[in-house]
């Protein structure tokens, strides 16, 4: 905690001489201030603002907490109080238990067919979550071999319940020691919580086998729409806990930058829609009842058959939908020459 309430305190005095996490150009313009939903997330995000780069565009927070920190809290605090998927997250009912996730990684797995041609390829998934994605991927090519890297204590335990080799360093420590020649690496919702994505990104370049594949998806946050009010149920309205804010082209040029070919670099799921200011700043229902109920019996509610209308269906349509003003960005690159310098 101590780590925690130092960083806050640098935090508050703000850092706009920080390089770029991408071009390290200390051009960065302040845009607005970071959005914060949690205790945990204030203690380490409370000072920070959204500065774009002036040079390759990412939108990106500054001042950014420090390794450790952030570690810390993905470890411990994220998936805290029925956050991120945790309150229905059910060995039982998986793959099931959680149908936004489920959906998700049916999806991309349908998503990478065309472009993922081996019989036993093997795959990485970057940041695995409860294994959906690794679920749906591992259906779909029987022969494969499949690792995870994850940090989350509940979600470590959860894959290893399934049978998942889950490895709990950071993939910055991970992948220069694991055998190369990887066929497929998963970053779902992953990039935009690195400190560094960039070096990231090449120590990926090296660990993929000759014309491995590499998936991305973030969340779809162009600049221009930083101050205004875009909203979907499924989109959250709070910056916490992301590093990057991308666009389509500040993605595509960073997959560029670090070696890789976009095959694929475009929005995809449910559409946005702007509303209000005034109805940005209230709660969605659900977290709204969620603050209302005791939360065991919020759970049980979730869990009944009348509450499904209220819910993810069995299978989202709009997940399989790409181009214009979309929640995420799906892209699929393949490894190519030497990442630049």
């Amino acid at each position: 905690m101590r780590a925690v309430a130092t960083l806050h305190a640098s935090s508050v005095r703000g850092d706009v001489s920080s390089p770029c996490l991408v071009c390290t150009k200390r051009e960065l313009r302040r845009v607005r201030r970071y959005r914060t939903s949690t205790r945990h997330g204030r203690a380490i995000f409370g000072g920070a603002w959204l500065h774009e780069c002036s040079q390759c565009g990412l939108v990106q927070a500054v001042p950014r907490p420090g390794p450790q920190v952030l570690a810390d809290y993905y470890a411990l605090d994220y998936r805290r109080g029925g956050y991120a998927g945790s309150d229905v997250a059910d060995i039982n009912q998986f793959p099931k238990d959680n149908l936004f996730y489920f959906n998700r990684g049916q999806s991309v797995a349908e998503f990478l067919l065309p472009h993922l041609q081996k019989e036993n390829p093997k795959i990485l998934d970057v940041g695995a979550g409860y294994g959906h994605t690794l679920y749906a991927l591992t259906q779909r090519y029987p022969y494969s071999t499949s690792l995870a890297i994850e940090f989350s204590e509940m979600c470590v335990r959860h894959l290893r319940s399934l049978g998942v080799q889950v490895l709990t360093q950071p993939v910055e420590e991970v992948l220069p020691q694991m055998e190369r020649g990887l066929d497929l690496i998963v970053l779902s919702h992953v990039l935009e919580h690195l400190l560094d994505p960039h070096t990231i990104l090449r120590l990926i370049h090296a660990s993929l086998a000759p014309g491995g594949v590499l998936y991305i998806e973030v969340p779809n946050i162009p600049v221009e729409s930083l101050l205004l009010y875009p909203d979907h149920v499924w989109a959250p309205r709070f910056d916490e806990p992301h590093i990057t804010f991308f666009s389509v082209s500040t993605l595509r040029n960073l997959l560029e930058s670090a070696g890789f070919e976009p095959l694929f670099c475009d929005t995809a799921g449910p559409e946005y829609k702007y509303i209000s200011p005034l109805r940005f700043r209230l709660p969605p229902m659900r977290w709204f009842l969620q603050g209302l109920l005791p939360p065991a019996l919020f759970l049980f509610l979730r869990r009944q058959r009348f509450t499904q209308p209220f819910r993810v269906q069995e299978r989202e349509g709009s997940f399989d939908q790409y181009g214009g003003f979309r929640i995420w960005i799906r892209s699929v690159s393949r490894k190519r020459g030497n990442p630049a310098e």
